[in-house]
């Protein structure tokens, strides 16, 4: 009851004993298999060879009967009696009973021939033994040789039929006309078959049978197919088309398969074939089967019985780690037999893991937090208010060893579109990277500790020997910002301070570092900062208020070849100044001078002056000379393009005055024949061509069309409304000629003014 009570309740217990049972299943029913196959194949080639034996000794057989015959028939020619017999030109019965006494005597002899017979096609005697009607197309049948054979079917005397091997044998084969004699041995076809019943006991089901080279029966177990051609089988055609001696395979017949066994005789062209039935074969191997399977079933339940006993024993440990697992669970907690073993195990352990994983992380971070508010508290230079503990402020001050320290810095190049382009978390991630190259790479050669006090600034100390930075600082560094490139597509730029020989002193360090950083302003991005980058200012460098000027009055006059001239040499003088504040000074002042230049016109065009002040808000952004150039002259295209529009829009809206001026003149004037582009543009000052164009590009009419409308329009209101005629409307719209005006209203419309009237009284 053990057992099934661990069955019923532990699904990991059910697991090893379906294991264990599949694992036996599947050695027992290989190893029964093999067996099997091994034993059947083994069985059915002894049966082959069996086979082969018994039909090559009947083959051996046939050959020395028929050796016999060819004896036979030598001793027949060489008798005179035969040879007066054959030869003789009249029947004497003399010469007939002579031979046939000596026919007798032979075939006494040898018992395997059933007759004998001679037959003289000149004078048509016939004799033999056993008083058989002669064969009356002996004399016809052809054969190539002396010695021919052909079987027939004989009724003798007594109307019992006889089936029978023939030879015929030719004393003097004759190559033209027919021939004189001929000796015919007969043997029983019974022979052959009794002959091989005799060499080997072939079941029930076998057939065994003689065919020559054409497929025809010589002999058959069953005497009904005497006779009969095999040819069209299938098996009987393989065995035909092989060139060796002998041979067996299996074939299937009428949905029974069959092992076919074949020899061929080396003196006649007979083969000699046995089929017998596959089953028939294996009966003794299916008995075999049988046992086996008996056997294999008693392996298999003693199997079971092991595989119980090993997997109780295999059990017992995950048992107990089950049970304490589960011991301070509640009472009410589902049974066992829906839960994995294996699954609650591993889940124990992955907590236990994860917990001691959330404790060492909370630790590390918690160290991390305490190195970096000390760090960053030191570099700030206000280490009394951190707060640590003495031991606190040992421990990290124990690895600060020197004798030299320097602040390195790391700043993003472009970290507004930086910002703008990565979400929080990628931020995080892509600083996150950068510290720790710059810590791994670094950390080959110096000691260093890596601090985050601002959001675009990644900042360590670097402890080292010597008291100045060596080469392979600058090549490390170089390493650092080509990686970074590499990876994230992302240049970073590296200010180094001054090195200090106490930690005390790390604040002057990190102050260095930050002014050094402000000088990427002259230097571009990705650069080396240190004491060596900075510049002497010139004090002769005033603002360029000339410049300014030039500016604005560029703008003014939409050059922005001379805006861009004008701010390249502005940039070249701020570069002289050497001052980064100052630099960013005097671009808030360009700025702010450029804004109140262009404010009120901005408002009399009816524009939003904040435009303006806005693009202020993007010049604390520029990192480099090149990016206030960039912005700059941006702001003060964005200017030109607002004054060109404007200056277009004044152009259009003259335009489209001076058209609504002319419409307003054809309308009251369409009467007039002498009405003309050129009266028009003596009305409104302007040329005759240019106001052509002009009424084409924003009408989509001519001229010429335009005033055609007016007056088709006017003459089919009148056509409708009075009763004046079509030649008095003409001259009323200003077209004095009748047939131009017909043919202008019937291409305006379709029809003659005449027939539009008729149509307009009968509908009204």
């Amino acid at each position: 009851m053990g057992f099934l009570k661990r069955i019923q309740h532990y699904r990991v217990y059910r697991r090893l004993i379906l294991s264990y049972l599949f694992l036996i299943m599947v050695t027992i029913t290989l190893l029964c298999t093999i067996l099997y196959s091994m034993f059947s194949a083994r069985a059915v080639k002894e049966i082959d060879l069996s086979s082969r034996e018994m039909l090559a000794q009947v083959s051996y057989t046939a050959n020395v009967v028929f050796e016999q015959v060819q004896n036979i028939t030598n001793q027949l020619v060489s008798d005179n009696q035969i040879n007066t017999f054959m030869y003789a030109n009249v029947d004497d019965k003399i010469a007939d009973y002579n031979a046939n006494l000596l026919l007798t005597k032979m075939q006494s002899v040898y018992p395997f021939l059933a007759n004998i017979s001679i037959y003289n096609f000149i004078n048509k005697a016939y004799i033999d033994v056993i008083s058989l009607p002669p064969d009356p197309q002996m004399g016809e049948r052809t054969q190539t040789g002396y010695l021919g054979f052909y079987p027939r079917k004989v009724v003798d005397g007594n109307g019992s039929s006889l089936q029978l091997l023939t030879f015929k044998m030719i004393p003097e084969p004759v190559f033209s006309g027919p021939n004189k004699s001929a000796i015919v041995l007969d043997l029983k076809e019974t022979y052959i078959q009794n002959t091989m019943s005799s060499i080997s006991r072939s079941s029930r089901d076998t057939s065994t049978f003689v065919i020559d080279s054409k497929g025809t029966v010589i002999s058959h177990s069953d005497s009904e197919q005497f006779m009969k051609n095999f040819s069209e089988s299938q098996y009987v055609q393989r065995i035909l088309a092989d060139e060796g001696s002998q041979g067996s395979f299996v074939q299937s017949l009428e949905q029974e398969k069959f092992l076919i066994t074949y020899v061929k005789s080396a003196t006649l062209d007979w083969v000699f074939v046995s089929v017998r039935p596959y089953d028939q074969l294996l009966s003794n191997i299916y008995e075999l089967r049988n046992w086996m399977l008996l056997i294999a079933l008693f392996l298999f339940i003693m199997g079971a019985c092991i595989s119980l006993i090993v997997t109780g024993n295999l059990y017992n440990p995950i048992k107990a780690l089950v049970d304490k697992v589960t011991e301070s669970e509640n009472s009410d907690q589902k049974s066992l037999l829906r839960l994995d073993e294996y699954k609650l195990l591993s889940e124990a352990f992955s907590h236990s893991m994860q917990v001691t994983k959330t404790m060492e992380m909370t630790l590390s971070r918690s160290s991390d937090l305490l190195k970096n508010g000390y760090i960053a508290n030191m570099l700030k230079g206000r280490p009394q208010s951190s707060g640590y503990t003495e031991d606190i402020e040992q421990q990290l001050l124990s690895r600060m060893q020197g004798p030299y320290y320097a602040v390195i810095q790391f700043q993003i190049d472009q970290y507004h579109q930086f910002k703008n382009t990565f979400s929080i978390l990628d931020r995080e991630l892509i600083r996150f990277a950068i510290s720790n190259i710059a810590q791994e790479l670094l950390g080959r050669i110096y000691r260093n500790d890596e601090v985050i006090i601002e959001e675009n600034e990644i900042t360590l100390i670097i402890q080292w020997e010597q008291k100045e930075p060596d080469e392979q600082l600058y090549f490390i560094l170089n390493e650092i910002q080509a990686a970074v490139k590499g990876y994230y597509k992302t240049s970073i730029s590296v200010s180094i301070g001054d090195v200090v020989a106490v930690i005390g002193d790390i604040e002057s360090s990190y102050r260095s570092a930050q002014r050094y950083m402000g000088m990427k302003l002259f230097w571009g991005h990705g650069s080396f900062l240190n004491a060596t980058k900075l510049l002497v200012p010139d004090e002769h460098t005033r603002y360029p208020a000339a410049i300014e000027r030039k500016i604005i009055d560029a703008i003014k006059l939409c050059q922005p070849k001379s805006i861009q001239k004008e701010l390249a040499e502005w940039i070249t003088l701020l570069a002289r100044c050497g001052s980064p504040s100052l630099t960013l000074q005097y671009v808030s002042f360009l700025h702010l001078a450029i804004t109140r230049e262009f404010e009120s016109i901005l408002e009399w065009w009816d524009a939003d002056p904040e435009e303006l002040y806005l693009a202020m808000n993007e010049l604390p952004h520029a990192e480099t000379l090149d990016e206030i150039q960039t912005m700059m002259k941006q702001f003060c295209f964005r200017i030109v393009d607002m004054i060109e529009e404007n200056k277009t829009n004044l152009a259009a809206l003259k335009n489209s005055k001076v058209i609504e001026e002319v419409k307003l003149y054809l309308q009251q004037h369409y009467h007039n024949p002498s009405l003309s582009l050129e009266s028009v543009s003596d009305q409104v000052g302007l040329t005759s061509g240019y106001i052509g164009k002009m009424f084409k590009s924003m009408v989509g009419t001519s001229f010429n069309d335009y005033v055609t409308h007016i007056r088709m329009e006017q003459a089919k209101a009148r056509l409708a409304g009075t009763n004046d005629t079509v030649a008095q409307i003409g001259e009323q719209v200003g077209i004095f000629n009748v047939s131009y005006f017909s043919t202008l209203f019937k291409k305006k419309y379709g029809i003659t003014p005449t027939r539009f009237r008729e149509q307009n009284e009968q509908q009204t």
